[in-house]
């Protein structure tokens, strides 16, 4: 399909934003563009566009819906990047009623996309192990083969100009930003169940890499937590005793790491030496990815509580709801307030000074046949649009109400 992006659209301006520190982080998957003024981000989004990802089977002779299972990448006031469960990349207008380009690759996409900030370009890994890297108008940038399956969302060392990757069996890779090629592919610490025939082993990494210190890049693997140097030495190396499958997360005002094992702990460690200095428990298993804003990182347990705790790990405020689903993250809007979509499949909104709940998407839409239920970690613009998703094939385009129109 031929690019109908609008005209100009990659000379928007460069974005100045910090390092991305989580899985989910804005920074990762937002490039700026048009748009911007203020929004009413503390109150409830309205569901302003709707489209439903379907698929036509001959072998089952029916229109079957296509699950989205990867977080979008966002153009702020331009559009929307989205990949599915078909091997489909597509760029949707901003109110998904318009397909600007579609690509197809070899597999379904799980991990979230991710942008090359100085370049804008969109970067995309397949369960295959398939990496590309595409400019705004589709065209292929270059493209890498990992030997094995990519879950985890990958991160960009930006001083580096460095895509560090984290892929099943045990792998990590460093790739060059700007043209793919490998500088490092190198073996992570192994599951201890790795060693015993663990059916599930070689389901790991999971959580996704963050960057750290001095362009390191911490890794979750095994039971351990890893940082690796840009040519892919290993800097430091600390056992954690349990397994991790949610991402770290970076304090930035004390350069302080933030490990969340399965045992419902949240691990603090000196991200320049992985020497622990604190920790905090939360009394349930942790699998959401935990976020950071300002000086607080709020971590959800599967009993859907939220805890946000400052970087020496003191208690600053407990919610009893807002916690995201398994396997997905707590985020943060252009406002510093958090989201995540909860296990009941709405986005919650929590304030991130004490906690408090602000509002609760809904996406109830009166259609036939339509689940309303979420899946996928939301993402925001400041342009005022909120992009999410289902397994059920269903995405959305949320509109925060603008200031000026009070």
């Amino acid at each position: 399909m031929p690019s109908s992006l609008p005209a100009g659209s990659p000379g928007l301006p460069a974005d100045s934003s910090p390092l991305p520190a989580f899985r989910h982080d804005p920074v990762k998957s937002v490039l700026p563009g048009r748009g911007g003024g203020a929004f009413h981000w503390d109150r409830e989004p309205a569901v302003c566009g709707h489209r439903r990802l379907t698929h036509d089977s001959a072998h089952l002779g029916q229109t079957v819906p296509v699950p989205v299972s990867s977080t979008p990448a966002v153009v702020a006031g331009v559009g929307v990047v989205v990949a599915s469960d078909d091997g489909r990349l597509r760029f949707f207008d901003p109110g998904l009623g318009k397909v600007y380009w579609e690509r197809r690759l070899d597999r379904s996409v799980y991990a979230s996309l991710v942008v090359d900030q100085a370049r804008r370009h969109v970067i995309v890994a397949t369960t295959s192990g398939l990496i590309t890297c595409f400019d705004l108008r589709g065209t292929l940038v270059w493209s890498r083969k990992a030997e094995f399956p990519v879950f985890a969302t990958p991160t960009v060392l930006p001083g580096a100009d460095l895509l560090v990757v984290a892929a099943f069996h045990s792998r990590c890779l460093g790739l060059a930003l700007g043209t793919g090629e490998i500088v490092y592919d190198r073996p992570l610490p192994r599951p201890w169940s790795a060693a015993h025939g663990g059916v599930a082993a070689y389901r790991d990494p999971y959580a996704s890499p963050v960057p750290a210190a001095d362009d390191t890049a911490v890794l979750c693997c095994g039971e351990h937590v890893v940082a690796l140097a840009t040519d892919g030495t290993e800097v430091w190396r600390q056992e954690i005793g349990h397994p991790v499958k949610a991402s770290p997360a970076l304090l930035s005002d004390t350069g302080r790491l933030a490990v969340c094992p399965v045992d419902g702990r949240c691990v603090l460690l000196d991200a320049k030496t992985g020497r622990p200095e604190a920790e905090v428990r939360l009394g349930a298993k942790i699998t959401g990815s935990p976020a950071v804003s300002g000086d607080v990182l709020a971590v959800g347990t599967q009993l859907g509580t939220v805890t946000g705790l400052t970087s020496s790990g003191e208690v600053r405020w407990t919610s009893p709801q807002g916690a995201p689903r398994s396997y997905t993250s707590l985020t943060v809007l252009p406002d510093g307030n958090f989201v995540a979509t909860a296990e009941r499949g709405n986005i919650v909104c929590l304030a991130r000074e004490d906690g408090r709940f602000l509002w609760e998407s809904s996406q109830v839409l009166g259609l036939p046949d339509h689940e309303p239920a979420l899946d996928i970690t939301p993402v925001a613009a400041a342009s005022g649009s909120m992009y999410a998703a289902s397994y059920g094939g269903d995405l959305y385009q949320f509109l925060f109400q603008p200031c000026d129109e009070e």
